[in-house]
């Protein structure tokens, strides 16, 4: 999931109180499902300095949303299709010329395949890079789709009402009436890893 999604909100807090801030990431699993999650950054900012004090940050990120399906007889009942993954951790901001510039190529991967330019050192010196050191972890895929599914090695169950695509009815199969109707309809829940 953290593959698919493209940005990821922190939950931060200072005097002035709490607050998000979306950044781009990237991110390496380690040894034993342990998370490390990288943030770059200007290194004068409000952001900065929470990240410096160190403290347990929140971070959010999420993807789809794009295809709602609606299910009667429930008068309303709207699902949307969407992954996330909420967690938290400690921030560190990274001084070793190796580590920060392994943290920025972990950052372009997850945009990109490829970096066209070779990328040094000296050249990343000056990039406030950050590594979040992930304590708690939770990932979530309601009403995934074919892709989805795929994607993630989830078993696919359709649910079957009214679906729609970018606001518009694809198909409608109101009428399927096979298996035990009581079931509730196909979700997929939520796994943690600490």
């Amino acid at each position: 999931m953290l593959d698919q999604c493209q940005i990821l909100h922190l939950g931060l807090s200072n005097q002035h109180g709490s607050y998000v801030v979306p950044v781009h990431y990237g991110y390496q699993e380690g040894p034993n499902g342990h998370y490390t999650i990288y943030i770059h950054g200007t290194g004068d900012s409000e952001k900065a300095a929470t990240l410096n004090a160190g403290k347990v940050i929140g971070f959010e990120t999420d993807h789809g949303h794009e295809n709602l399906i609606y299910t009667p007889p429930r008068a309303g009942d709207f699902g949307p299709s969407f992954m996330s993954v909420i967690g938290n951790g400690t921030p560190r901001q990274l001084t070793d010329p190796q580590e920060k510039l392994f943290a920025l190529r972990m950052i372009i991967h997850h945009y990109v395949n490829t970096i066209p330019v070779a990328i040094a050192a000296e050249n990343v010196k000056g990039v406030p890079t950050w590594a979040i050191d992930v304590q708690n972890i939770t990932g979530r895929v309601h009403h995934p789709t074919k892709e989805w599914a795929t994607a993630l090695g989830l078993p696919l169950e359709k649910r079957h009402g009214k679906h729609y695509e970018d606001g518009a009815m694809v198909s409608d199969d109101t009428d399927y009436q096979e298996g035990n109707a009581a079931d509730p309809d196909a979700t997929s829940g939520a796994s943690q890893k600490q």
